[in-house]
């Protein structure tokens, strides 16, 4: 696990408000920010529609953690190249 995940590991889960913390619509699934193939399975949870939960797992949807959760949208990219992008939202 590379540091950017471990920090993404060491923070809290986001609040739930009934709706996908994207788009705002129902949410239907929970997505874990790390994935449970790099040793996210105890890591935080955010709950997403199954769209913006697609584009989560083809890295076009990515999460970070400062003082407070923020998402980027984007084309296909990695993580690493996604954190040096403009224009991230807070959840």
């Amino acid at each position: 696990m590379n540091l950017y995940l471990q920090a993404l590991m060491s923070a809290p889960s986001p609040g739930s408000s009934g709706r996908c913390a994207v788009c705002c619509e129902y949410p239907t699934e929970r997505h874990h920010i790390v994935r449970r193939s790099q040793g996210g399975a105890d890591g935080p949870l955010i709950e997403l529609c199954r769209d913006c939960h697609h584009d989560a797992h083809q890295m076009r949807l990515h999460f970070r953690y400062t003082d407070r959760w923020e998402y980027l949208a984007t084309v296909p990219m990695k993580y690493e190249r996604a954190l040096e992008v403009q224009g991230w939202r807070e959840v």
